[in-house]
């Protein structure tokens, strides 16, 4: 084989490493298959060796194929260096949307315009990734509609990008990949049975029900309008204001569906909406409902955990209590005996809370006025191995100058007549459950509604 024969085998085989990675690090994985895995990444370093040596080939074959009285290296050899830019995950996304959005301007490939404005390993990894996926890199770069189908080696990345706002995300619930914008499978609703039995008689017979894992492709699409002169900034520049931006819309709109959305129409149905998981009024437990004692909050943060635990849900550090910052300062702030007393939940406390032995996620995507009373919230335990969410590993980042954005409310902005660019990004996915009862929630929390009066 060639050396560009060698490179071809490369991408192609390091195309295919993907799935043989994922299925061998999953929990509870066979050997097989850490083995298949084991042997496609030396497979991959047995080609880089031989495309290394043919590198090497090539080069000595250069140096000697010049006269005697050329320079090794001259002037017209050398290219001015680049710094190349160190990229934190997160940035991947908004950096292509930044470089499509400098494309348009400039009239140059987006790959070109990363290369040249430090970005050069990543422009090679677009490429890379493309050609993976069967596209031209024109069609990466700068497709004819200004969009970019982001290449699905970037998956993790779209992870890592809305993180920081989506407290389901923080989580780290399993991620599954949908296929053909699905992802279906049968679920144990009761469990196998066993027991112990004498010589000659007969084994117990098990009769597990099944439910089903039904998830589909839910697009979520985010907008930034951003001022024309933006582009006039760096790739850099223009790559954190988009991130942000999209970063704060996305995910909060994220984060509350991934728990509370109902469904209906175009949205996905949250885990907190599951038929099946476990669900208690906490109008049940206290006297007074809008001030309960501490031993009625342990009253019902205990009847949540034990919904886990009898549902043969062993604790772990995937349990996280989800709740809003109200309950949190609530919770925080009781003493024991008087105000003078010592907190009665010290370990909530400081940047990462936790509560009775758990991690505590906390968003004010859980709503804080609701029911009849208009002041109710819910708290919530979730056991995340059991939490499925289910994407596309893909995004399509466009970006428009001409196009007119509905602001709400009949406010329209016409990009073209106010100088305006809009920056369009879309992700597909979908939550689901591999076991209901690893969800309970209590509804109706008044606690804190007090504090609700305050003003800035």
């Amino acid at each position: 084989m060639n050396l560009e024969q060698l490179r071809a085998q490369l991408r192609e085989k390091h195309g295919a490493l993907a799935p043989l990675r994922e299925k061998a690090m999953a929990d509870g994985a066979p050997k097989p298959d850490f083995d298949a895995y084991e042997q496609a990444v030396k497979d991959l370093e047995a080609i880089e060796a031989k495309i290394a040596l043919l590198e090497r080939d090539e080069a000595i074959e250069a140096k000697a194929s010049k006269p005697a009285n050329a320079p090794v290296s001259g002037e017209k050899d050398t290219v001015p260096a680049v710094p190349q830019i160190k990229i934190e995950p997160a940035q991947k996304i908004g950096l292509i949307a930044a470089a499509n959005i400098k494309a348009k301007d400039l009239g140059e490939p987006a790959l070109k315009v990363l290369e040249d404005e430090g970005y050069g390993e990543f422009a090679k990894e677009l490429d890379a990734g493309a050609k993976r996926m069967g596209k031209k890199t024109v069609q990466v770069g700068s497709s004819a509609d200004g969009g970019i189908l982001v290449p699905t080696t970037l998956q993790s990345e779209i992870i890592e990008l809305l993180r920081p706002e989506v407290t389901f995300l923080q989580g780290g619930p399993r991620r599954v990949q949908f296929v053909g914008g699905k992802f279906k499978q049968p679920r144990g609703a009761t469990g196998a049975t066993a027991g112990y039995v004498g010589e000659m008689d007969k084994k117990p017979i098990s009769s597990p029900t099944f439910e089903a894992i039904d998830m589909s492709a839910k697009k979520l699409a985010g907008i930034v309008p951003l001022t024309l002169e933006a582009k006039m900034w760096t790739v850099g520049n223009i790559e954190a204001y988009v991130r942000d931006d999209l970063r704060m819309a996305m995910g909060q709109t994220m984060d509350l569906n991934a728990y509370f959305g109902t469904g209906t129409g175009d949205a996905p149905l949250g885990i907190l909406n599951k038929p099946g998981i476990g669900s208690y009024d906490a109008s049940g437990f206290a006297v007074n409902p809008l001030a309960p004692t501490i031993a009625e909050i342990d009253r019902m943060a205990s009847k949540l955990v034990l919904h886990l635990t009898l549902a043969n849900i062993g604790q772990a550090q995937s349990w996280k209590w989800l709740m809003n910052y109200r309950t949190l300062e609530y919770l925080k702030n009781i003493r024991v005996g008087d105000n003078d007393g010592e907190f009665a939940y010290p370990s909530l406390q400081g940047a990462s809370p936790t509560w009775k032995g758990f991690g505590v996620l906390v968003t004010n995507q859980v709503p804080i006025n609701g029911g009849g009373t208009t002041d109710e919230t819910t708290i919530a335990l979730i056991d995340f191995r059991h939490v499925l969410y289910g994407d596309e590993g893909s995004m399509i980042v466009k970006s428009s100058d001409v196009a007119t954005m509905d602001m709400g409310g009949g406010t329209l902005v016409h990009a073209l007549q106010q100088n305006v660019m809009f920056i369009l990004m879309e992700t597909f996915h979908d939550f689901g459950l591999r076991l209901s009862q690893a969800v309970a929630k209590l509804t109706k929390v008044r606690w804190g509604a007090d504090l609700d009066d305050v003003t800035a």
